[in-house]
């Protein structure tokens, strides 16, 4: 039986927000954490071998934090441990200043630069790079034979011209894995798709009753 070389590339906030959003919607009161280190590349893994023997290359996140929000050192630390996770590794880049707030009356468009009711400074950050990072290991990974296919967990439109371009220059095949209700265009650019809702209940077994 043929070997299929699986590598995985994680978009970390992409992912994670909707994980929450699903299970939000769900009813679920607990938080459901995303079983990281064991079963998610496992048996996305499993998924992308199409019935062959899967050979796990590694899982590769791309992230983003605020360095200026002390509530995201939390995040800091745990991106750093589960880079210390076998086979993964995680790529993490700082969010830059997004534009000021300004009102939205042509005639005005004063900077609104402290919150009209608490006081507090209003400070939006947005993320740069990760979608560049993502890209360019994709792409050199694909043209380097370092995997046979690639699980892309994101359902972010802004890679499907890699995506297209890696399957028909090389012989590599991406799967998306995502949610149903997101990453149409994505989905159709890839070679396959898996859909999480179809994963769950062995990604998070449910307690027996």
């Amino acid at each position: 039986m043929d070997i299929v070389r699986v590598r995985i590339f994680i978009d970390f906030w992409n992912f994670q927000l909707q994980w929450n959003n699903h299970h939000g919607g769900q009813g679920t009161s607990d938080v459901v954490r995303i079983p990281w280190r064991d079963s998610l590349p496992n048996l996305l893994s499993a998924e992308a071998s199409k019935g062959q023997t899967a050979k796990y290359l590694g899982t590769h996140v791309y992230a983003s934090i605020d360095p200026g929000n002390p509530r995201d050192s939390g995040l800091r630390k745990f991106l750093q441990v589960l880079d210390s996770f076998p086979g993964y590794k995680v790529t993490v880049k700082d969010r830059k200043p997004a534009s000021v707030v300004r009102c939205p009356e042509p005639k005005c468009g004063h900077q609104i630069q402290d919150c009209p009711k608490c006081g507090n400074t209003l400070r939006r950050t947005i993320e740069k790079g990760v979608d560049t990072s993502v890209l360019t290991d994709l792409i050199q990974y694909a043209f380097d034979d370092n995997f046979d296919r690639a699980v892309l967990v994101s359902a972010d439109a802004d890679f499907v011209p890699a995506v297209e371009y890696i399957q028909k220059k090389t012989d590599k095949q991406i799967i998306q894995a995502y949610f149903k209700s997101k990453g149409a265009e994505l989905r159709n650019a890839c070679w396959d798709h898996v859909f999480f809702e179809d994963l769950l209940d062995r990604l998070v077994p449910r307690p027996k009753p």
